[in-house]
């Protein structure tokens, strides 16, 4: 019979002896056959006990072997179930053990169940170690729903930090860069203003419009006109000046003998700016030119400059046009022109004179005889205000008086006598003083209400006058008649190159054919404005007849616009085009009208067919 145990070291260093683990659970039995083996060779036992006591092995050694010896014993066992039992052994396997034989046979089944359990406990942790994943890996989906909740919150906190940084640099950075850019400024209007005051120190003649100098700006400049020799005239305009900076250009201007010309528009010195000027004027001032025009300057402005006005002796232009005077401040003006005697120029269109202001004017300018110019227009002064203007101004006895002037001087050249009503009486008057007249290059006679028998006679003194290049008569209601006397003159007996005649109430049937006839015989006009007269589709038709076969080669532009012309006059005009392209006129218009797109289309073929035919001559036509 052979004896199958294991020998398991004690912590104390003794040997002992337990059943494997399958007998763990009969090792009290007495018939168990460890148990016999003891009983029957215990000193063995012990001598093995001690050699393996010398032998120091490790654990994991001790498990393997333990391990082999099951193996071991489970086959001794199987090999003793198939042999007969000793009887002798059987029943010593059967008798108590005694008490030493007991506590060594106790010892080793706790020694066995302990070295059975240690290995796998050992086993468990190490699969457990092994196995574990990273302390900071998520175990299941809420530490997965945690760990993105503090993602979360580490992007939230970053975009925080991030936004608090640039709201500081939005409100720190760039107050410095705007201390900084404002620095820079400075010193740049700095050296800019001492650039304007240079100019004026060296300069005859300084334009310092629009150069944003405001009140300061005017000020620092202003120091470079005092006690200066040299300038003589100062354009300040445009450039935001108010009170105070009109006060100190007037500040240095006390030191000032030379400066002769001011210009002061389109700024904001208002009434009390005014004042000041009026103040400063009103001494020994050798300023003969003042410009205050669109200053916002009212009705005590105006009173202001009135009494300067009537005691200074060296003012000869005044421009107050683009304000806010109304009749206190015009009826203020008109009694100071009474009194002065220097004013040859004075401006003051775009304010508020109305038609009562007007009769106070015209009153006013009756007794003065120094004025010159007057700019009047934008007063809405109405037709009452007008005619007593006119009256005052020129009217049939200032014809008179400009006729007297008109013949007594040779040498003029220019006579524009544009909206004066001057009436048949006054083209009669003009006409006397105009024959013979050898040296007049101009003549603007529109708007003057002058019908078909003023304009024959004024034509008839005009009558083989090659001098004359320039006549304007438009707006007068000369009508049918008169564009036949006008034909008849100037087809062959003036030298016109520009003949103005729109709005003249030509009419469609004979005043269209005459005008038809002075274009076809005549060779000298380069310029013909027909514009308003009432042409529509016959009198179109006869213009183009008349341009297919005349022979100017000077025509050079026609305006034939607001005639009231359709398709079918456009039809007819781009006909005569096509017929005579080599002498088709550069420029035509005739827009205004209407035309459709039929007609737009033939012009423009028209166009096209005069480039090609008429030895690549391009002209231009206006719809």
């Amino acid at each position: 019979m052979r004896l199958i145990a294991m020998l398991h070291l004690t912590p104390h260093g003794s040997a002992s002896y337990a059943a494997c683990p399958k007998h763990a659970a009969q090792c009290s039995m007495a018939a168990c056959p460890l148990r016999t083996a003891f009983r029957t060779g215990p000193a063995q036992g012990k001598g093995i006990a001690n050699s393996y006591q010398r032998t120091q092995t490790s654990r994991q050694k001790r498990r393997f072997a333990c391990n082999a010896k099951k193996s071991k014993k489970k086959r001794a066992a199987e090999r003793l179930e198939e042999r007969p039992v000793d009887e002798d052994l059987e029943a010593a396997a059967q008798e108590p053990l005694d008490v030493e034989e007991q506590d060594l046979a106790d010892t080793t089944d706790t020694t066995y169940e302990a070295l059975d359990e240690e290995p796998v406990q050992q086993q468990q942790q190490y699969q457990s170690q092994a196995a574990a994943p990273p302390s900071q890996a998520p175990s299941s989906s809420g530490d997965w729903v945690k760990l993105g909740a503090l993602g979360l919150g580490a992007v939230a906190l970053i975009a925080a930090v991030v936004f608090a940084f640039r709201q500081f640099s939005k409100r720190q950075l760039p107050e410095e860069e705007k201390k900084m850019t404002h620095k820079q400024l400075q010193r740049e209007a700095t050296q800019r203003l001492n650039e304007f005051m240079g100019q004026i120190r060296n300069q005859s003649s300084v334009d310092l419009s629009a150069k944003n100098l405001g009140e300061e700006g005017c000020a620092y400049v202003a120091e470079a006109l005092a006690f200066n020799d040299r300038c003589m005239a100062a354009d300040f305009g445009k450039n935001g000046i108010g009170q105070m900076g009109i006060t100190q250009l007037l500040e240095a201007l006390k030191n000032n003998d030379t400066l002769e010309t001011l210009v002061i528009d389109t700024n904001s010195i208002g009434d009390d700016g005014a004042e000041a000027v009026a103040q400063y004027m009103a001494g020994d001032a050798r300023i003969h030119t003042l410009n205050l025009s669109a200053n916002n300057i009212g009705d005590r402005g105006a009173a202001a400059l009135a009494e300067m006005l009537k005691v200074n002796t060296t003012l000869t232009h005044l421009e107050l046009s683009g304000n806010v005077i109304d009749y206190d401040g015009i009826t203020a003006l008109s009694e100071a022109l009474t009194d002065n005697q220097a004013l040859h120029s004075l401006h003051i269109n775009d304010n508020y004179v109305g038609g009562l202001g007007a009769r106070v004017l015209a009153n006013a300018l009756q007794k003065n005889s120094a004025l010159q110019e007057l700019y009047i227009k934008g007063n809405d002064m109405g037709n009452e205000g007008i005619k007593a203007l006119c009256s005052a101004l020129l009217g049939e006895e200032g014809a008179v008086a400009i006729a007297e002037f008109v013949k007594k001087a040779k040498k003029l050249k220019e006579l524009n006598l544009y909206m004066n009503d001057i009436g048949n009486g006054g083209a009669y008057k003009l006409a006397e003083a105009l024959k013979g007249n050898s040296s007049l290059k101009v003549l603007d006679i529109g708007g003057n209400n002058i019908g078909p028998e003023g304009i024959k006679v004024l034509l008839e003194s005009l009558r083989g006058n090659l001098t004359l290049k320039t006549l304007e008569i438009g707006y007068n209601p000369i009508g049918e008649e008169g564009a036949k006397y006008l034909a008849d003159v100037v087809k062959y007996d003036l030298g016109i190159e520009v003949l103005k005649m729109g709005w003249c109430k030509v009419g469609e049937n004979e005043g269209a054919k005459a005008i038809a006839d002075l274009i076809l015989f005549n060779t000298s006009i380069a310029t013909l404005d027909l514009r308003g007269n009432s042409l529509n589709n016959p009198g179109a038709g006869w213009i183009s007849q008349a341009l297919k076969e005349h022979t100017n080669e000077r025509l050079v532009e026609l305006d034939l616009g607001y005639n009231e012309i359709k398709d079918e006059g456009a039809c007819a005009v781009a006909q005569a085009l096509k017929a005579n392209p080599a002498l088709a006129p550069k420029d035509v218009k005739i827009g205004s009208n209407y035309i459709t797109k039929f007609g737009q289309v033939a012009l423009e073929e028209a166009l096209d067919m005069v480039y090609e035919m008429g030895g690549q001559r391009e002209i231009v036509i206006h719809f």
